[in-house]
């Protein structure tokens, strides 16, 4: 009897024990939780790193497609080399994602194990999304560089057009034909793009810039032509349509900016869109990090 009363006093004891240790395992374990805390703290500088090496690689990239997006509307440099500069930097940024993906996990492990309700940070930017971004913009080089063509075409058709007029002034009646036709010339290559399109996007504004420029043209041919014969009415009549062409030049090279601007974003439009969304995810990613309540 005696014996059965220990040993009912020794299970009380160990229930109240047991019973007064807190169900809150910060509290139970107070060494294992600064280990955890120490892990998760580890884990959130990796993942943190890892993140801003991408963000830096994908800045980079897009620094190098808006200097390849500037050069395929204006300035004489080819855009294929810093637009393939910008697919090459978006997947290099792919490896360090990769290495974030992996903290992020070790966090989101060790989290769970100090406080099951913590929430770990989210990234929905897979390494693989990153390639994708980078094929886009090497998808953009090829017809950028086309469309930059086209537009140095139409700048040597105006330059052309000009050297005929000012030989013009200067008497010059067959130095402008010659340079009248050179014009024609560059007049022809914008006139393929404009019939070929550039990667399928509609530059259908550009005709109303190739009619005006081709009516100059041929104004301009005809004055030089009325001036080598000496024919004073057929210079008349030749000055006069070229008088009415050029009314009409200031709206073509309107419809001339609008076309190279409206090429210029269905070719890169969808790689910026994406390269911006990939920024932003990183960017909240980041946030979340740097927002943990239990790494305070």
């Amino acid at each position: 009897m005696i014996r059965i009363a220990v040993f009912l006093a020794s299970a009380v004891l160990l229930a109240l024990l047991f019973g007064a240790r807190s169900a809150d395992s910060r509290v139970a374990d107070p060494l294992r939780v600064a280990w955890l805390t120490d892990e998760a703290a580890a884990s959130a500088r990796a993942a943190d790193a890892a993140l801003d090496a991408a963000e830096n690689l994908m800045r980079d990239a897009i620094d190098e497609a808006r200097r390849g997006q500037a050069a395929a509307v204006g300035g004489p440099e080819d855009p294929t080399p810093a637009l393939e500069a910008a697919g090459l930097g978006f997947e290099a940024a792919a490896t360090p994602l990769a290495d974030a993906h992996a903290a992020l996990v070790r966090l989101g492990w060790t989290l769970r194990a100090i406080d099951p309700q913590e929430t770990s940070p989210q990234l929905g930017l897979l390494p693989a999304d990153l390639v994708a971004v980078g094929a886009q913009w090497l998808a953009a080089a090829l017809p950028s560089a086309a469309l930059g063509d086209m537009r140095r075409q139409a700048e040597s058709t105006l330059e052309a057009l000009n050297d005929g007029l000012a030989a013009l002034d200067d008497d010059d009646p067959s130095g402008a034909l010659e340079a009248i036709d050179r014009a024609t010339g560059h007049l022809e290559q914008v006139r393929e793009f404009q019939v070929a399109d550039v990667d399928g996007q509609d530059v259908s504004t550009l005709g109303y810039w190739v009619d005006t420029v081709d009516a100059l043209i041929d104004a301009a041919r005809d004055i030089a032509v009325a001036a080598q014969a000496g024919d004073a009415a057929a210079l008349a009549a030749a000055q006069a349509a070229y008088d009415a062409a050029a009314t009409n030049a200031g709206r073509a090279d309107q419809a001339l900016t609008i076309a190279l601007g409206e090429a210029a974003t269905g070719i890169t439009g969808p790689a910026s869109t994406s390269s911006a969304d990939a920024l932003r995810a990183v960017a909240a990613a980041r946030d979340q990090l740097a927002g943990l309540s239990i790494l305070r």
